[in-house]
């Protein structure tokens, strides 16, 4: 048996190293390929050795980080939550959230999106999601104060949670079924910015037919 060069030893080593890396390092790439591979296949049809391969990770490395598939789920969640939540915060009225939100998930991560749908379809229990979906939340409460704005007309605007439902419902079918939709529907040689276009006109319209109109908040020493 011939003895191990120094290049193969230390080709070995550079291999393991970039196999296992910092814990925070194997967790971002183990999230990326769950999101990636739960939005293509489903949770059913996924599992954590298909993570670790297509992360380029260990799988004894996810189980000890992450945990079983039920917790990675969790992690991809909370992992998609901050940066839109950052959006719903920033905006004042229910139209302005809404579209920033759609914007950044499906600028950003498209996948998570059809991941949430892949969720649905599969039932997995709403529980297993162990997150109470703060951009969710923030949408809500800004849809309701809105709606609060116009006492006259409130009682006769749509539950502001079915509306928000309901633009929810909107946007992430239309992201899991949009290629389908487009060839079925004779859109396929529509430029796609003129799809997205519409297709944003059209999950605002939902806010805008809805509510009163946003109220401009008053200058502090304009009074």
């Amino acid at each position: 048996m011939q003895p191990t060069s120094k290049h193969e030893v230390s080709k070995g080593q550079r291999t393991g190293r970039a196999r296992r890396g910092g814990r925070a390092q194997v967790e971002e790439r183990a999230l990326v390929a769950a999101q990636r591979l739960f939005a293509e296949r489903g949770l059913q049809g996924t599992t954590i050795r298909d993570i670790a391969s297509e992360a380029g990770v260990s799988h004894a490395l996810i189980h000890r980080y992450l945990g079983s598939k039920d917790d990675i789920l969790v992690a991809v969640i909370r992992r998609n939550a901050t940066p839109v939540l950052d959006r719903a915060r920033s905006a004042a009225t229910a139209r302005e959230a809404g579209l920033s939100m759609f914007r950044e998930l499906r600028t950003t991560s498209p996948d998570y999106l059809k991941l949430l749908a892949r969720v649905v379809m599969e039932r997995v229990p709403f529980e297993a999601a162990k997150h109470d979906f703060p951009a969710l939340r923030q949408l809500i409460e800004i849809t309701e104060r809105q709606a609060a704005s116009d006492p006259d007309r409130a009682r006769e605007l749509p539950e502001p949670r079915v509306l928000v439902a309901a633009f929810v419902a909107l946007a992430v079918g239309w992201t899991v079924s949009e290629e389908w939709l487009v060839r079925a529907v004779g859109l396929s040689e529509s430029d796609p910015s003129t799809i997205e276009t519409a297709l944003e006109r059209i999950l605002v319209s939902l806010f805008d037919a809805n509510l009163p109109p946003a109220v401009p908040e008053r200058d502090e020493q304009g009074g």
